[in-house]
């Protein structure tokens, strides 16, 4: 960042720096009370570190250090609140006792947890809502990057993936896809506040939790942007009274988990010589030069063999290191955190370098005042340009990569232009510089209403800038001195959000019978962006890059900018009829400049009940069952996932040609829609909270039925309109399902443990209605074949012909056809195959029917091993590499290197084509199973004792050794048939040894 750019973000955020000023002074310490008590917080294997220890209801909190002392002053008449996450939660009269030590139980209940629920906390005991809680200590030792790749399979409903590069943010979809046109990613909410950032922007270290809203009562409090479902994350806070130092710092290397199986030499050789045959080439197998070209026999015969995956892959390595200053005084909470990590991916120059800081602080003013700040930066610096995968696995064993002077060669086959083309050309003559920055920073003021109990008021404002520098420039090729192909451009894109809330919260009980908490909220927010590109081709001097774009022959300059507003009031009731009937109703209003006048508000209601059965009378008699709850729960949620603007009617630029001479002119392009309006999703839920046998066995089952409904979708329109398509509100789309999630407590001794979770999901996603039109009059709405939506279906199906095996001989053969090329099914009976009649749907894609992940850990003495395997199955993915191709060049090349083997007549294989058969004939698409198993992430860490962390003066010290994607089976030929991305990026197994310290 410039200076210019840092003191114009400083003019323009006068309420930064004021907060700023307002929280940096610490408030001196004091407190009143008629006793100071003392005393010692321990369990079973001794004293206790960072107990909360408070007075029930009143401002007085500290907690214990490592030695597990605490003090606290506090009135005779009061009462000491001792928590700890784990264990049972204690409440002790204090008296006239100055010293009170407490033996805290370990609790295998997760019914003491606190939750996370969207503007408050709840304990799991009293949640309504669909909330799954994710346990961030169980990835500590794995060596996740981002935090996509800890949370991958272990939620129930949740399906995270990520392409396997370097700093991809990956893609979260819960509970199936909802939208047609409009965005399937869900909301996340970072501190409490709309995060507009990316995933990968937020260090998995400064996590402290993380909850997943998935239905509408627990959604509906964010309204119209949670139709996805809702991400909360929250950060570190600070827990012990002494200043506590930690340290995370791992190091690995990575390989291909799994490669497409190329072509060897020999069966290139096979091959090459089979199309020969097929199209009565003559050749002499003894003399390649009959079927190879002049270069590849040249290779061959001087021994000259490449593996093209081999020549663009590098040693994958990842380092990660992390330290953080964290205390919790009777006055000040503080977190301060710096991380910084490098990995290196498995292509050439595909790496990512990512800084990031974090500032947590807040300042008790008054028993009543809090103000304070989560303050975070982060940088990620991707510069490179990656060799070609797609290109790698096109390219002959027999090629040549480089001249004598090490340059790469434009084609490593020079005879064959049109599918040679060198994977590490523009990896050599280019250069990208491309880093994305974020700062994102909530200033909050905290008043505990004095003389009302339970009534607070919570201001927040939070800004978020981001920016992104992305420059490339490319060298001309010496080489080809005829041709001036050098370029550059710079791209400056640069984001300024901003929300204010105002939150007020009204907790209290009429008698012991009745609870209440009231929430009300008011905000305003404001996302806007703008982008700016400059280009230049043909660079009179190629030296100066991307910084003399005026050197260029062709020079091009764009920029855009948008802005989107919006206001927000909520208003939520819970109410708790003896502790166990809970009840939650919540309203959401939203406005936002999205939408037409027509239909800028919006209303999203939603109601909740549960029935906590366990705590009834008659269940007494049933002593297995600890806890038992039934909630159910019903509501609306919206989705405004659209660029701003599509409402209105709009104009373009562009440059018309009258004769020799040009001018720039404006045309329509946008037409208008006074009555778009939010895509509206309405869930019903139904679930059981269990925990039997003393806490050894527990979980959720849940089912629910989303209805989502006028679907924002992109619709073509007649071409005599003057406009390609509309965006409007039409259609429905259901999403219906089941969630387990179960974990078990297997066994438990002094020195060996061994638990289970498990965790299952179904969703059956269907498409109910789209445009209402029966233009065929058969009865039945039409499907948009164009778009491959189609009624009854799931949105994302593939719609093709059915492969019913191979040809043989001896096989009646229709006109056309021959041994060895492709059958397939004549599905309506008229002897002859065609897109009209003999198409249906195979399958689904964008998500399997099934998920299930199991994690076992096991403790012995002070050694943990945990072991994760995450599965999807009933899915498939288009593998066109099944397929030979030829090119424009050279016909009879093999322009496809996967060897997924051929038909022969003297190997007839029954699944896999001759090499002159043409998929394209009849336009179809090869297809296989993504379904896997795979062994994604295993740990072992050793624990140091107490003794030796005492001889050292050392709070905690934990080694340990892990390894990611261990193992997969599956019948996918790729590299990963959990995200088939075009570029074939690989997935990484991983081998770390890190250490996690603690002082």
């Amino acid at each position: 960042m410039t200076i210019s750019k840092f003191l114009w973000l400083l003019r323009s955020q006068r309420v930064f720096c004021l907060c700023l000023a307002l929280v940096l002074p610490m408030a001196t310490a004091f407190a009143q009370g008629q006793l100071t008590v003392s005393g010692v917080v321990s369990d079973n294997n001794g004293p206790l570190e960072g107990v909360s220890v408070e007075v029930k209801r009143g401002a007085v909190r500290t907690v214990t250090d490592a030695t597990g002392q605490y003090r606290i002053q506090a009135n005779s008449g009061d009462t000491l609140v001792f928590r700890n996450v784990g264990y049972t939660t204690q409440e002790v009269a204090v008296g006239q006792n100055e010293t009170i030590n407490v033996l805290l139980m370990a609790s295998t209940s997760s019914l003491d947890e606190v939750v996370v629920v969207g503007y408050g906390t709840q304990s799991r005991r009293n949640v309504t809502g669909s909330v799954s809680k994710v346990d961030m200590a169980e990835t500590e030792n794995l060596p996740n990057t981002n935090v996509t790749q800890a949370l991958r399979g272990r939620v129930a409903g949740v399906q995270f993936t990520d392409n396997g590069r370097p700093g991809q943010n990956g893609t979260i979809l819960v509970r199936g896809p909802r939208s047609l046109s409009a965005g399937n990613n869900p909301l996340i909410i970072l501190d409490g506040i709309f995060f507009n950032g990316s995933m990968i922007d937020i260090n998995p270290n400064d996590i402290e939790s993380m909850e997943i809203l998935k239905d509408a009562s627990a959604a509906a409090i964010y309204g119209s942007r949670a139709a996805n479902g809702v991400i909360l994350i929250t950060s570190k806070r600070g827990k012990t009274e002494k200043p506590q130092i930690n340290l995370n710092t791992f190091y690995g290397l990575s390989d291909w988990a799994a490669r497409m199986q190329l072509l060897t030499p020999e069966r290139y050789l096979e091959k090459s010589m089979e199309i020969r045959r097929l199209r009565g080439i003559p050749f002499d197998p003894d003399n390649v030069s009959t079927y190879l070209t002049l270069t590849e026999a040249e290779n061959y015969q001087n021994g000259h063999i490449i593996d093209p995956f081999d020549m663009i892959a590098q040693q994958g390595r990842i380092f990660s290191t992390d330290v953080s200053l964290s205390g919790n005084t009777a006055r000040t909470n503080y977190y301060i955190s710096a991380s910084m990590a490098r990995e290196h991916g498995l292509i050439k120059d595909d790496n990512l370098r990512r800084m990031a800081f974090r500032v947590n602080l807040e300042n008790k003013i008054t028993d009543w005042l809090t103000i304070g700040t989560n303050t975070m930066f982060s940088e990620n610096d991707q510069s490179g340009v990656p060799a070609s995968i797609s290109l790698a696995s096109r390219q002959s064993p027999y090629g040549t990569w480089f001249r004598e002077d090490g340059s790469p060669t434009q084609f490593t086959v020079p005879e064959d232009q049109g599918a040679s083309a060198n994977p590490l050309r523009n990896n050599f003559l280019s250069e990208n510089a491309n880093f994305r920055n974020n700062l994102f920073a909530n200033f909050y003021t905290l008043i505990n209403v004095p003389q009302i109990e339970g009534l607070k008021f919570r201001v927040n404002y939070s800004t978020n800038y981001r920016w992104i520098r992305d420059y490339q420039a490319t060298r001309n090729d010496v080489h080809l001195p005829q041709a001036n192909t050098s370029s550059a451009s710079k791209r400056n894109w640069m984001a300024q959000d901003w929300v204010l809330e105002n939150i007020l919260d009204y907790q209290f009980k009429l008698d012991n019978d009745h609870a209440f908490d009231i929430t009300l909220m008011y905000g305003a927010n404001r996302d806007g962006h703008e982008t700016t590109t400059a280009s230049a081709d043909q660079l009179e001097f190629d030296a100066f890059g991307w910084d003399r774009l005026n050197v260029g022959e062709l020079q091009t300059v764009s920029s855009y900018a948008q802005e989107v507003t919006g206001i927000s009031s909520m208003a939520r009731l819970n109410y708790r009829f003896k502790e166990r009937y809970l009840f939650t109703l919540t309203a959401r209003r939203d406005g936002s400049s999205v939408f037409a006048a027509n239909n800028k508000y919006a209303t999203f209601p939603s109601a909740a009940f549960a029935w906590i059965v366990s705590d009834e009378g008659f269940m007494q008699r049933a002593d297995f069952v600890n806890f038992f709850k039934v909630r159910t729960s019903y509501g609306a949620v919206g989705n405004q996932a659209i660029s701003p603007y599509q409402s209105l009617s709009l104009s373009s630029i562009t440059r018309y040609v009258y004769g020799p001479e040009s001018a720039l002119g404006i045309y329509p392009s946008n037409i208008s829609n006074a009555d778009l309006k939010w895509e509206t999703t309405y869930t019903a839920n139904v679930a059981a909270d269990f925990e039997l046998f003393n806490n050894r066995i527990g979980g959720t089952v849940e089912w629910y039925n989303m209805d989502t409904r006028d679907l924002l979708v992109e619709r073509s329109i007649p071409i005599m309109t003057g406009y390609p398509f509309i965006w409007t509100n039409l259609g429905r789309v259901n999403n219906r399902g089941v969630e387990l999630t179960l974990n078990t407590v297997n066994i438990k001794k002094e020195k060996f443990e061994w638990n289970t979770n498990f965790v299952f999901s179904h969703n059956k996603n269907k498409i109910v209605s789209l445009y209402g039109s029966d233009a065929d009059g058969d009865g039945r709405e039409d499907d948009d074949i164009g778009n491959r939506w189609f009624i009854g279906q799931p949105i994302n199906v593939y719609y093709d012909f059915v492969f019913d095996g191979i040809y043989q001989e001896g096989d009646e053969l229709p006109a056309g056809s021959q041994p060895g090329f492709a059958r397939f099914r004549d599905l309506n009976g008229d002897g002859s195959i065609d897109a009209d009649n003999d198409r249906t749907i195979i399958g689904q894609g964008g998500q399997p029917r099934y998920r299930w992940g199991i994690t076992n850990n096991f403790r012995y003495n002070n050694f943990d091993l945990s072991i994760f395997i995450n599965a999807m199955q009933g899915w498939l993915g288009t593998f066109n590499d099944l397929d030979f191709y030829s090119n424009s060049i050279d016909p009879i090349r093999p322009g496809n290197m996967f060897d997924g083997g051929w038909w022969t007549p003297e190997n007839r294989s029954n699944t896999r084509p001759s090499l002159e058969y043409r998929r394209s004939t009849l336009g179809h698409n090869w297809y296989l199973s993504r379904n896997f198993i795979r062994v994604q992430d295993v740990s072992l860490s050793y624990r140091f004792p107490s003794a030796f962390l005492a001889k050292n003066r050392l709070a905690n010290l934990n080694v340990y050794v892990s390894g990611k994607n261990l193992l997969t089976f599956t019948d996918w030929l790729g590299t990963n048939p959990e995200s088939i991305s075009t570029d074939r990026y690989p997935i990484a197994r991983s081998y770390t040894l890190g250490f996690r310290l603690g002082f």
